[in-house]
């Protein structure tokens, strides 16, 4: 009886520890940069998440700038360069290419 009672503790600690980690913490989002326009122009991630900037066409440059200011990516027409964020807080986050003010992307963090 006992071994069976130590089992289901176990078992129940393994669920109780597993409920702790959030279902999308860590997951990403991609948005192209491309025919001067970031697309999509609105992300949803959860806390802990990540967007991906990523240059899908080459020859114009572009950059992803915090609109409130801030450090961003650098500026580059190269194509297939990446530039990401990991989302630590809630929030609405809106980011900015500085050469094209059309440009604008809202992150949203839950």
């Amino acid at each position: 009886m006992v071994p069976k009672l130590a089992a289901l503790a176990v078992v129940a600690a393994i669920g109780a520890t597993a409920a702790v980690v959030p279902a999308q913490a860590g997951s990403s989002k991609t948005v192209a940069v491309k025919n001067n326009a970031f697309s999509p122009t609105t992300v949803k991630i959860r806390r802990g998440g990540k967007v991906v900037w990523k240059w899908t066409q080459g020859g114009v440059a572009h950059n992803v700038t915090p609109a409130s200011g801030g450090s961003g990516s650098k500026t580059t027409s190269k194509k297939g360069f990446t530039f990401s964020k990991t989302f630590s807080k809630a929030g609405t986050f809106k980011y900015i290419c500085t050469i094209h003010s059309s440009m604008k992307v809202t992150v949203k963090v839950s």
